[in-house]
């Protein structure tokens, strides 16, 4: 339950950041800020379904590897997105900006790996701390407002304390560890369910 709570820490630090960063891009109006906000939300629902999909397949266990997996990937993704945003999309590609509707889709595609990690992120971790369906609404539901908890205050904390001191970069450093750590210390939580499956 806290793994998932630093994780939607880091998925909102992710957000403020990378709509700055978006923004040498995309432009600073209310339309593109929507864009923005619409391309990273359309990644996690993508997510979400892709991650439901694949947990209703496969055993707890697996499900547990899988959300270390999400999470690593996200953490990559983290450490190398001030580069992919700003020296790549904006300075390489800026001049080929087209209106709103191409704008999106890049804006998607440029979002989709994280978001899609960080929306399957749930579902996995669902499936790997539910025992039976008479406990999976308590479980998702558990997980559901720790995660939005630590989301709140990822955006409190990425706007007052970690902009203002570190910057962008070392804020994405910040959020990124944290995927790292989630990705850690959900192993040896998946190896402890192995265990218990080969004992029984």
């Amino acid at each position: 339950l806290g793994l998932f709570f630093v994780s939607g820490f880091a998925a909102l630090l992710y957000q403020v950041i990378w709509q700055r960063l978006l923004v040498f891009f995309s432009g600073a109006d209310v339309h593109s800020a929507t864009v923005v906000v619409a391309a990273f939300m359309a990644g996690l629902g993508c997510g979400s379904f892709a991650g439901g999909h694949l947990a209703d397949r496969v055993n707890r266990v697996t499900s547990l590897a899988l959300f270390a997996v999400a999470e690593l990937a996200v953490a990559v993704f983290g450490f190398f997105s001030s580069t992919l945003f700003y020296d790549v999309l904006y300075m390489r590609l800026g001049h080929l900006q087209g209106g709103t509707a191409s704008t999106a889709l890049v804006l998607f595609v440029a979002l989709l790996w994280p978001t899609l990690f960080m929306g399957a992120s749930l579902p996995l971790l669902s499936r790997g701390l539910t025992h039976d369906v008479d406990g999976a609404a308590s479980t998702i539901g558990m997980l559901y407002a720790l995660n939005t908890a630590g989301a709140a205050l990822g955006a409190f904390g990425a706007t007052w304390v970690l902009l203002p001191q570190l910057g962008l970069e070392g804020s994405l450093g910040v959020a990124a560890s944290l995927n790292l750590l989630c990705a850690t210390a959900a192993v040896p939580l998946a190896l402890a369910g192995r265990g218990r499956q080969v004992s029984l």
